[in-house]
């Protein structure tokens, strides 16, 4: 039976010095190259849902006793930025890790693979 996965697209920082020195239509090509790997995974019927997150955008929020703390975010200083996600299914690890082996984030950012525990109803 097929698990869910969530794959977590981080930005280590390194894209924003990438970004920089590219052209739009450089840039283009890149979001291309995301296009046709994300098209990939729902070829094989392993693509549940993706999202890009957009960009300087979102709120943190903390708890802080019976009260709520919420903050702008994620900051532009931050080391990680989450930038995306894809939801895929896979039998394993293994074979998760085998699919988002050529994903194109893995140039500039890091992807984090992590099992959905599946919950009753």
């Amino acid at each position: 039976m097929a698990r869910k996965y969530l794959v977590a697209a981080w930005d280590t920082g390194n894209w924003s010095e990438v970004s920089a020195e590219l052209s739009p239509e450089q840039i283009e090509e890149v979001i291309g190259r995301y296009i046709a790997w994300t098209e990939g995974l729902r070829s094989k019927g392993r693509l549940i849902a993706s999202h890009k997150l957009r960009d300087g955008e979102g709120r943190v929020v903390r708890g802080n006793g019976a009260k709520m703390r919420v903050m702008d975010g994620p900051h532009a200083e931050s080391k990680e930025v989450l930038g995306g996600f894809w939801l895929i299914e896979a039998e394993s690890y293994d074979e998760a890790l085998k699919l988002v082996a050529d994903c194109p984030h893995l140039e500039h950012g890091t992807l984090e693979v992590r099992e959905i525990e599946e919950t009753p109803a």
